[in-house]
């Protein structure tokens, strides 16, 4: 277990765990029977490999290409984007895109109206709003309650819920801002998007290829983390898909850099966005370790210590994170 978490005495899942991929040949062929057990490389196996990495990035190729066009953006949100208002220019561009879209005028004043935006009297319109909340968080939101719509409706398939998926983003993109907050690090609000989208290239995975999800879903368990198994069968994983998806959005690289590293945010630590990906990461962990994860099977490894140094976590803060966990979760659960 990680030193914060062993100074703690949280009583939070080990990290020293067994991986039983023995047995998985489908995705590698003749490279070995035991992921565990490194090949005899001989020329022909060297070939093999080759052939099939070529092959793997040439289907997450085709996925992003898919992706491009099944899972663009409005053109409104774009423009929201792409014109500044995305940082807090005004809301000209937000009012403009939204005017005529009422179903998502319509869940974007429900979530103005949550906790974690408004604590006062209720606004009654969103021009109400407007003129109360951030301009960039309320542009902000507008895009993610535009994301919330790729998760309906419900979809299971095994393991897998779309709606416990979105409600695992959410809860980690509330912990994440928890964290930027109380490490005095990155901008919160920021933080919270790039939380709540680190995992859209699993959303987009299952829209895209449901046959080729559901196998994949199918090996997932406590000692088989998701990613994993799809470096297995697919040769690429859901981090890769959701960093170009949302590099295709014209969302900042701190949002697409968290979405491709959360599973491993120690490759980015002399990043500018290091900070951003280690609260993303940290919170996926702890919202896993709490009950909110992106599966029922808690498979999620801790980051590194040298993660929460970087952010100044010690096991006195990491208990306070961890008391906090449940008010943070409820200020979101009208986000829905």
């Amino acid at each position: 277990m990680n030193r914060p978490f062993r100074q703690a005495g949280l009583n939070l899942r080990g990290d020293i765990v067994a991986r039983r991929h023995c047995d998985r040949t489908a995705a590698f062929g003749d490279l070995g029977t035991k992921r565990c057990h490194l090949p005899v490389v001989a020329n022909r196996s060297m070939q093999t490999f080759m052939s099939k990495s070529n092959l793997s990035s040439a289907r997450l190729g085709l996925r992003i290409d898919q992706a491009k066009w099944s899972l663009a953006l409005p053109d409104g949100a774009r423009r929201l984007i792409a014109s500044g208002d995305f940082d807090g220019r005004d809301n000209e561009t937000l009012v403009r895109w939204l005017s005529g879209e009422p179903t998502l005028s319509k869940r974007l004043l429900l979530w103005c109206n949550t906790p974690m935006y408004n604590l006062s009297q209720p606004y009654q319109t969103l021009e109400q709003a407007a003129k109360v909340m951030d301009r960039c968080e309320l542009a902000r939101l507008a895009v993610l309650a535009w994301v919330r719509g790729m998760f309906l409706p419900e979809v299971q398939i095994d393991v897998y819920s779309r709606e416990i998926l979105w409600g695992h983003s959410i809860a980690v993109g509330s912990v994440a801002t928890l964290i930027a907050r109380m490490c005095n690090v990155g901008d919160p609000g920021l933080v919270f998007i790039a939380g709540a989208l680190h995992d859209v290239g699993l959303c987009a995975s299952e829209r895209l290829d449901p046959e080729s999800f559901a196998e994949v879903v199918s090996q997932i368990d406590e000692l088989s983390p998701t990613h994993e198994v799809e470096r297995d069968i697919l040769g690429w994983d859901h981090c890769q898909l959701g960093e170009a998806i949302l590099g295709q959005w014209g969302l900042p690289d701190a949002v697409t850099m968290a979405a491709r590293h959360h599973h491993a945010p120690e490759r980015v630590l002399d990043s500018e966005h290091a900070d951003t990906v280690g609260c993303v990461a940290i919170a996926n962990y702890l919202c896993s370790r709490s009950g909110w994860g992106s599966t029922p099977a808690h498979s999620i490894v801790a980051p590194s210590d040298r993660v929460f140094k970087k952010l100044g976590i010690d096991a006195g803060l990491l208990t306070v994170l961890w008391t906090q966990l449940s008010t943070t979760l409820a200020s979101v659960s009208g986000l829905r």
